[in-house]
């Protein structure tokens, strides 16, 4: 039986470092199957939801979110994540059933995204309180995030991310590991975390060895080092959508494209594939109501 998905939440170095990690298969494994994703995309997502995941440790409020947004010029194209402070996670892949003509480049996310950028959004209660961007270095997530906390917010980040998949892209493992460095660090220790971050092997193979993230952290990435963990909380892939919100978006469209619907729509929802039936009649009630322009 497989473990719940976690976030776990540290310190490193007597509160010199931030740490957060992540053991994410089950989530990663539920966006594949919800989307059916190909194995390239299922990689990308796969990291994506990882890292996402991982930047929720820093929300703090209820109602909070943090999204994580590709958009790049190859043909995988990119990718939306968002992840609650409560730890529930939804997102979708641009091209889902992109397929590599060779076979080994179907593991082979940057280069398939190309140029392109690497953007965050936060929010609190639907409201943006933040956004930045930066231009893609590699591709392949783990580092772009590293960047983007480097450039946009001037914070030393340190991630490692694995997603180890079968050919026919069930998902094996998936996890990931983020560490921040405070102002007041020692340089010496921050080096030190580097080294043994170059020297640990993919930790999506560490995790298929059957090891759990504490052995990972312990024998590996902080190996000789003092650490300790606060907290950890549960992840879940949840969708946020209903009929009610997808009312409200239509009445969003106005009047005159609402009556171009005056026989009824099904839209679908990006993030769960669920499909939401409008008949005559509710489009009826939609053009109903007050104020509507």
């Amino acid at each position: 039986m497989m473990t719940k998905d976690r976030l776990i939440h540290g310190a490193i170095a007597n509160e010199q470092f931030r740490l957060f990690a992540v053991e994410s298969t089950e989530l990663v494994q539920k966006t594949r199957d919800l989307h059916d994703l190909y194995p390239l995309p299922a990689i990308m997502m796969g990291r994506l939801m990882t890292a996402a995941a991982l930047m929720s440790g820093e929300l703090k409020s209820p109602g909070s979110e943090v999204s994580i947004r590709i958009d790049a010029e190859g043909e995988l194209k990119g990718a939306l994540v968002i992840a609650s402070q409560e730890g529930n996670l939804r997102g979708y892949a641009y091209a889902p059933d992109f397929w590599a003509e060779d076979p080994e480049d179907n593991f082979l996310v940057g280069k398939h995204l190309g140029k392109g950028l690497f953007t965050v959004i936060k929010q609190r209660n639907s409201q943006i309180t933040y956004q930045g961007s930066v231009e893609l270095i590699s591709g392949e997530i783990g580092s772009d995030l590293a960047e983007y906390y480097n450039q946009s917010e001037q914070t030393p980040t340190a991630v490692n991310l694995g997603v180890l998949i079968d050919r026919d892209a069930k998902v094996r493992v998936a996890g990931g590991v983020l560490i921040q460095q405070l102002p007041s660090a020692d340089p010496e220790i921050a080096d030190r975390i580097n080294s043994n971050m170059a020297s640990t092997p993919n930790i999506s193979d560490l995790m298929d060895m059957g090891l759990k993230m504490e052995e990972i952290l312990e024998k590996f990435i902080l190996k000789g080092l003092d650490w300790k963990i606060y907290s950890e909380s549960e992840l879940n892939y949840r969708c946020t959508c209903s009929k009610e919100r997808f009312a409200n978006a239509l009445a969003l469209l106005g009047r005159e494209e609402l009556e171009s619907m005056s026989e009824g729509i099904a839209p679908v929802c990006h993030y769960c594939n669920s499909t939401y039936e409008f008949s005559a009649a509710d489009i009826a009630e939609i053009l109903a109501r007050p104020g509507l322009s």
